[in-house]
């Protein structure tokens, strides 16, 4: 395999100028770049406009349909075009020069050793090791993290696209699931790294004073207060329909959801209105209810804000 045959596909909501970075970046490494804007409007219009003139092939849709249905268009408009592997990314992804040489020397040496390749992520993302077990050119990944995924042409004919009832949150997890279930490998390629802000970091504090305790770090990251609706509804059906499949890996995910999840309720104000949405998220799980979340949800969730000193900036 070569750059040649790979592409990169981007999904934006009103980017800004980091969208730009993040294409040009990765833009010498791959045949083409496709940039699905996922219903941002006029807003998006300027820097739309510029990734288009820098060479990028922009899809402009008409709704905000989620991260799953613009990366699936972005995917298939790829495919049309001849592509053998699909890189996905988010709109603030950059990357160093040779990322995508990396992602394809490792599917090749693991190729070449008579593994069925499913997909391959960075060994490191946002400073957080994937790969299990010892170094190695390549290894089974702990986790798949959409940003930086090469996906070869062959998955996605056998196992289909993303998961666009998932709306936004655990779709990459979902799909890497879906892939092992089929009896590909996901691997992590070893010392590939990529740089990525999970959400806006904070200190836990109680009464003014900095809280550690061990395993528990004293500063945990948060995302927009609306997107626990998707991150607990989609947990659910997840543990639901892969337990049998991975049952150790979705106990330890769960586990660690659940911190997370308890995190979110200790800072939230209101309380009762993340516990609303919580609460929200277990019936549509419950009754099967997927896709965007209740609008009469959303200003519920508008009204929670996190009471945490704020470490650092991430994204939304």
């Amino acid at each position: 395999m070569s750059a040649s045959s790979v592409w990169a596909v981007f999904s934006t909501f009103r980017p800004g100028d980091a969208a730009l970075d993040a294409v040009s970046s990765v833009a010498e490494q791959v045949e083409g770049v496709i940039v699905v804007d996922d219903g941002s409007g006029p807003i998006a219009e300027a820097v739309l406009d510029r990734l288009e003139s820098a060479g990028a092939i922009v899809v402009r849709r008409p709704d905000n349909d989620g991260i799953a249905a613009a990366l699936n268009d972005g995917i298939a408009r790829a495919l049309d075009a001849g592509a053998a592997f699909v890189i996905t990314f988010d709109q603030d992804s950059r990357v160093a020069e040779g990322f995508v040489r990396n992602l394809v020397s490792a599917h090749d040496v693991a190729t070449r050793a008579g593994i069925r390749v499913g997909l391959v992520v960075p060994e490191y993302f946002a400073g957080v090791r994937q790969q299990t077990g010892p170094e190695a050119p390549f290894g089974d990944a702990a986790n798949v993290i959409q940003s930086g995924m090469l996906i070869p042409a062959a998955v996605i004919a056998e196992v289909g696209p993303l998961r666009e009832d998932f709306f936004i949150d655990l779709v990459d997890m979902e799909f890497g699931l879906r892939v092992r279930s089929r009896g590909w490998r996901v691997l992590a390629a070893g010392g590939v790294r990529m740089e990525h802000t999970l959400g806006t970091r904070y200190r836990r504090e109680l009464f003014g004073r900095t809280v550690a305790l061990p395993g528990i770090p004293a500063e945990f990251s948060l995302s927009t207060p609306f997107r626990y609706f998707y991150r607990v509804r989609n947990r659910l059906i997840l543990n639901r329909e892969y337990f049998r499949s991975a049952p150790r890996q979705i106990i330890r995910e769960t586990l660690l959801d659940g911190i997370h999840f308890a995190n979110a309720c200790w800072v939230a104000r209101p309380r009762r209105a993340l516990a609303r949405v919580y609460r929200a998220a277990l019936v549509a799980a419950v009754r099967g209810r997927m896709g965007r979340m209740p609008d009469a949800l959303m200003p519920i969730a508008a009204e929670i804000r996190w009471d945490a000193p704020v470490v650092a900036e991430g994204e939304k």
